[in-house]
């Protein structure tokens, strides 16, 4: 939740400064049972997604549309099975469009973090010699790491400059 919180914490500084416009997603879900327990305090008890959620992040940067996913690994690995396989295939289909598309990845263990391109990570997850996970190391070479601050906390922007401004 922290590393989630921090981006969140990082769009408002990049929108309050004017650098961009970039909210998180709401995941849709569907409400079926509330409960009542005061006149005027409702609480829901039962829910379900509606429709699978496409990825955390999106909006407009420098004039191109943004989407991204964050996801947060407590290994020196990061797994496939952590990033579904509609996600990957909405961000494919953003950078196909003309997109800036990418996953955002929070290793808690060594504290770094970086984001890589989806079509670079395409390379690796659909790789047919069955490769489960990306290793650190591999991300190291492949992805741009992303500066941590006071303001803002995460400032990936700054990777965005680097990998899709040059």
């Amino acid at each position: 939740m922290f590393f989630e919180n921090s981006l969140n914490v990082s769009n408002e500084y990049y929108r309050l400064h004017n650098r961009a416009i970039i909210y998180k997603k709401p995941t849709p879900i569907q409400v079926t049972k509330v409960e009542y327990p005061a006149r005027n305090k409702a609480r829901i008890v039962e829910a379900f997604y509606r429709t699978p959620s496409t990825t955390d992040y999106n909006g407009v940067y420098r004039g191109k549309y943004i989407d991204y996913e964050a996801k947060e690994t407590n290994n020196l690995r990061f797994a496939f099975k952590y990033i579904y396989p509609h996600q990957v295939e909405h961000l494919t289909k953003v950078a196909e469009h003309g997109g800036i598309a990418f996953i955002i990845i929070y290793f808690k263990k060594v504290n770094e973090i970086y984001i890589i391109d989806i079509n670079v990570f395409n390379k690796y997850y659909r790789d047919k010699t069955g490769a489960k996970s990306l290793p650190l190391a591999l991300v190291r070479e492949v992805g741009i790491i992303v500066d941590q601050g006071f303001a803002p906390p995460i400032d990936y922007l700054a990777a965005v400059d680097e990998y899709y401004f040059k």
